[in-house]
């Protein structure tokens, strides 16, 4: 993974454009791509909030090795307790039908991968994730007023 810093400045103003993009006006026209784009909104929105906890204005090195993709990792250091909670896991179809195939099971934190590969979650539903991402994106909103 890549170590790139970036400031409260550049998350805050990502998290907006993002979640724009990724929160279309009617809510039947959402797909995986527009999930894919709220997975990275709250990624950043949680990260420029975290910085504003912590008083720092640089995400670096450190805190992007500890924390990658891992938002419920953030939401305990934000501690913000089970209220915004997320999957811990998602299901993904078996890659055969045969019987000995084995379905495909992730940590939440990796998603955003089933979302840009085409896959489909089944257990909790790609839906499911979805409003479970916008609680807390909505809960962004509010810390970064």
């Amino acid at each position: 993974m890549s170590a790139i810093p970036f400031t409260d400045r550049e998350l805050t103003r990502a998290w907006r454009e993002l979640s724009l993009v990724a929160t279309p006006p009617a809510p039947t026209d959402r797909r995986n791509p527009h999930r894919l784009l709220l997975f990275y909104a709250v990624e950043c929105g949680l990260k420029a909030v975290w910085l504003k906890q912590q008083r720092r204005t640089l995400f670096e090195g450190a805190d992007i090795h500890r924390m990658g993709h891992d938002l419920q990792q953030v939401l305990k250091d934000l501690k913000v307790g089970s209220a915004l909670s997320l999957p811990v896991s998602f299901l993904l179809p078996a890659v055969s039908k045969a019987p000995n195939s084995l379905p495909r099971k992730g940590k939440f934190g990796d998603v955003h991968q089933a979302w840009r590969y085409g896959g489909k979650c089944q257990a909790p539903t790609d839906e499911d994730c979805e409003q479970q991402l916008l609680k807390v994106l909505s809960w962004i909103q509010g810390e970064l007023k």
